[in-house]
């Protein structure tokens, strides 16, 4: 099989290293023997260690330095994919469940999967340990002309630690990278605490294109073309494929575990200020977002019939969640549930937008074209929101602060330097949610950032969500007009806000964007924190001018 190349349909676990593996024996004792055997036995606590690898077999707890074993002995030790997946099907108790994803295996002219297709593949699994398959994550990499039996990277969940721990193969020995109660309170900007975190910065499971497009994903939108290789590991994951469909609820139950055991070590701490960030800043990878009806033809002269606009290219999805092709966008629970009407009405001419996409050069995987999906795009991520819905779900904040704080600069739904910036006025810990818009208050009214007046006004008014509803809606019907009366124009401002978006997610998460054939290229030369729609007319306009409410 020729080497693999690098994919960027998922970047779920630490990322492709060049990992070679060969079969390794059972050590003979029962306990963990070697260095600091309670941190290391601890570590080792989770569903990987025991299922596929149960019977004494050796991992290397990289956080020690030293080498442990799982409880139990003469276990088989599979140290390929197929030996893991061997191991895992022989017990009844397991289900496992494929997932496939490819950025160039759509059968669209000039992308017909071929040996050279990269593929990865995502199994979860249910186990008798972990019961849903949101609790241990495989990731393995391929082409259309076979799967590496050596390259495999996991994600497995400590119920103990409520944190999921990682773990690769590096010559044939299992390393446990770290896992989630190794990441910083304070995640934004940190260093990674191990290799891993470098994309996984909360600990969270990762799916670039979640929530309903999922883009490039066998799923509802997409039955990806079979490259008809005849490699035994290959057909063994590709014909068992599943829609991606399901892979997107494991993963928002996955984010929800873990998010837990991070309010709880802040709690600890004393210290929910790097938590709340996350509904400023963007701390977690984003999702990529885009419409449900695939291109008729998306490379040279594009054709697509979708008029689909994702509304979180408009508003922050905790305004209100979306609605996308099979109903509310999953894992938000409407906290704030505005009524905002003119937000069910948001579209974009087929014609106007195929139109623009000329006008702007855009170009996918060097070629003029279109991604998979029209619209594509990154909105904030679901470990961001996920954040905020469990602090208020505690009763640490509520949904007057929230509203507030997202009406700071909210024509830009996610990547706001204004909003962000004002995250370092909160305060570090406090018990309620009145506590904490009490002491933020006061915070702001010593400061001289953006927005900070403004914010602190809202705070201080705890009767002005109806009004906020209202400059909402004003601004969302403004787009709809445009839609109808300038389609041309307001489609390509669209695409000049998304190619913004597109730049600030390379800025930010750079490690995630592996090929260029995830996200377009044009010719705008966008820059991040340049322009934004106008919070009253819809219509283009720069960052530095005043948004309503600063």
């Amino acid at each position: 099989m020729k080497p693999m190349t690098a994919i960027s349909q998922l970047l779920f676990f630490c990322g492709a290293a060049g990992l070679l593996g060969t079969t390794i024996g059972c050590e003979e004792e029962e306990e963990p023997t070697e260095g600091d055997e309670q941190d290391a036995s601890s570590s080792i606590d989770d569903v990987f260690a025991k299922t596929a690898l149960k019977g004494g077999c050796a991992i290397k707890v990289a956080k020690t330095g030293k080498t442990s074993k799982t409880t139990g002995k003469g276990g088989a030790c599979p140290t390929t994919v197929t030996g893991v997946l061997d191991a895992l099907a022989a017990d009844t108790n397991n289900v496992l469940h494929v997932y496939a994803v490819s950025e160039q295996a759509d059968g669209a002219p000039g992308t017909k999967p071929d040996a050279n297709t990269p593929y990865r593949f995502v199994v979860a699994v249910e186990t008798k340990i972990g019961g849903t398959a949101d609790k241990l994550f495989l990731s393995m990499l391929g082409s259309g002309e076979g799967v590496s039996d050596t390259f495999l990277e996991v994600m497995s969940f400590n119920a103990k630690k409520g944190v999921y721990a990682f773990y690769d193969l590096n010559d044939g020995k299992w390393i446990q990278e770290g896992d989630g109660s190794m990441v910083p309170t304070a995640a934004l900007g940190a260093d990674p605490a191990f290799r891993c975190l470098g994309c996984h910065t909360t600990g969270a499971p990762l799916m670039k294109e979640l929530h309903d497009s999922w883009a490039n994903w066998n799923s509802t939108w997409l039955s990806m073309a079979d490259p008809g290789t005849q490699d035994r590991l290959f057909r063994r994951l590709f014909d068992q494929k599943e829609r991606a469909d399901d892979l997107e609820l494991h993963i928002i139950e996955g984010t929800k575990a873990s998010t837990k055991a991070r309010v709880k070590k802040a709690l600890k701490e004393k210290n929910l200020k790097p938590l709340m960030t996350q509904l400023l800043c963007d701390v977690g990878e984003p999702s990529l977002i885009a419409s449900h009806m695939k291109s008729s033809q998306r490379l040279g002269t594009v054709s697509t019939f979708s008029s689909m606009l994702p509304s979180s290219i408009l508003l922050n999805n905790l305004f209100k969640t979306p609605q996308t092709g099979t109903g509310p966008q999953d894992g938000m629970t409407d906290i704030l549930a505005m009524n905002i009407p003119a937000l069910g009405q948001v579209r974009v001419e087929s014609a106007s937008y195929v139109k623009a996409l000329g006008t702007i050069k855009q170009k996918i995987g060097g070629q003029t074209g279109d991604a998979m999906f029209p619209m594509s795009s990154p909105e904030k991520s679901f470990a961001d929101f996920q954040m905020i819905q469990e602090l208020f779900e505690q009763k640490l904040v509520d949904k007057d602060v929230i509203a507030d704080a997202l009406m700071t600069d909210f024509t830009v739904s996610t990547f706001s330097s204004a909003r962000c910036a004002l995250a370092d006025t909160l305060p570090k810990t406090w018990a309620s949610a009145d506590e904490l818009r009490t002491k933020w208050a006061e915070s702001l009214g010593s400061s001289d950032l953006r927005g900070a007046a403004g914010l602190k006004a809202r705070l201080e008014k705890t009767d002005d969500f109806a009004a906020h509803e209202q400059a909402l809606g004003t601004y969302v019907s403004a787009c709809n007009t445009r839609s109808t009366s300038d389609k041309d124009g307001y489609a390509l401002d669209l695409l000049k806000v998304m190619s913004q978006r597109r730049a600030e997610f390379k800025e930010h998460y750079e490690q995630v964007v592996e090929s260029d054939w995830l996200i377009p290229t044009d010719n705008l030369g966008s820059t991040p924190g340049a322009i934004r729609l106008n919070g009253t007319t819809c219509a283009i306009e720069n960052q530095s001018a005043p948004f309503i409410g600063e």
